[in-house]
């Protein structure tokens, strides 16, 4: 009988350690997002108040003598509003020149091209280290300020984002009535390899714990062969999650109203590695059940073998001519 006594306690003890990690991952999934302060819009009146802003924001980047010459905000305009302005957000480490090609391309359509920098990006440090200390309310109110410039720039206002910028797009979807078409482009909503019941209490737990620097390609690190040259090479952890936190946040306004944009086109990538499709489809299903009668799916096929970057033009793997074509019919 004592013999059975010690292998008791350590049975017990791993008992304890599993529910107290079963009770800490229970706290983590339900512990809610929400956003600090508030996010009042202040649209643009006219055109020239919106290219002031415009000008104000690129003068304040002049400032900037560590700003990589080629990721400075992008505006490309008739002179005048336009019926339609499309707005791009870049992804997370990359800067404002990914979308020039496929902004020139809207803009030759009679579209007027806004094509902001998004918070800490941009910086001819590339390793990514000018990241630390972003947050989703930095996210927010860059969003925020993007929208309302917009107002200005043209009549029907779109908003389009790509991965981190699909994150910005997706929450502006859920805040902005002045949006008219939201399109989030493989938005980061989720990561890929953490299963949905995860994700929640794995975004919980990565911003408690101390942050950590990361290279997106731990062999060649800041000589990636597929980053863009303007590119960031590696990112800051809470920085990365901190995109997920502002997604997070439309998704508790998500269960309880109606998206805020007049329509929405979600675009995915059925052969991307980076993000999760599931979370995104969860939220198409949300909007539905809300009665969103003006959401568009559309995915790119597993065998087109695009990468989660599938807009930067000179992006090993991509395939421009192909997405920017499917882009162009689907958002016309």
């Amino acid at each position: 009988m004592k013999d059975k006594q010690p292998v008791r306690r350590i049975l017990i003890i791993v008992l304890v350690v599993i529910l107290i990690i079963a009770i800490a991952l229970a706290v983590l999934a339900f512990k809610p997002f929400r956003l600090k302060g508030t996010f009042t819009p202040d649209p643009a009146g006219s055109y020239a108040e919106a290219v002031e802003r415009i000008e104000v924001i690129k003068a304040e980047e002049d400032a900037l003598e560590d700003l990589d010459e080629e990721c400075g905000t992008l505006l490309m305009t008739h002179e005048e509003e336009t019926e339609k302005v499309i707005i791009f957000l870049h992804g997370f480490t990359s800067c404002p020149i990914q979308f020039k090609e496929l902004g020139e391309e809207y803009f030759e359509n009679g579209y007027n091209v806004y094509i902001p920098r998004q918070p800490r990006h941009g910086f001819t440090d590339h390793t990514g280290k000018p990241l630390k200390g972003l947050t989703a309310e930095e996210l927010a109110q860059f969003g925020t300020e993007t929208a309302d410039i917009a107002q200005g720039l043209g009549e029907r206002v779109i908003i389009a984002g790509l991965s981190g910028g699909g994150s910005v797009a997706t929450w502006l979807t859920q805040e902005r009535d002045d949006v008219d078409l939201a399109v989030p482009i493989a938005p980061f909503l989720g990561v890929s390899f953490v299963p949905r019941p995860l994700t929640r209490p794995v975004t919980n737990l990565i911003l408690l714990i101390p942050d950590i620097y990361q290279w997106w390609d731990p062999v060649h690190k800041i000589d990636n062969p597929f980053s863009a040259p303007y590119s960031y090479r590696g990112y800051w952890l809470h920085a990365l999650f901190e995109n997920l936190r502002l997604g997070f946040a439309a998704e508790e306004d998500a269960k309880q109203v109606k998206p805020a944009a007049g329509a929405i086109l979600v675009v995915t990538n059925a052969n991307d590695r980076s993000v999760n499709n599931t979370v995104v489809a969860e939220f198409e299903q949300m909007w539905v059940e809300h009665g969103e009668e003006f959401l568009q799916t559309y995915q790119f096929s597993k065998d087109q073998a695009l990468p989660h970057d599938l807009i930067t033009y000179d992006r090993s793997g991509g395939n421009p001519e192909l997405v920017y074509s499917k882009l162009l019919e689907l958002i016309q």
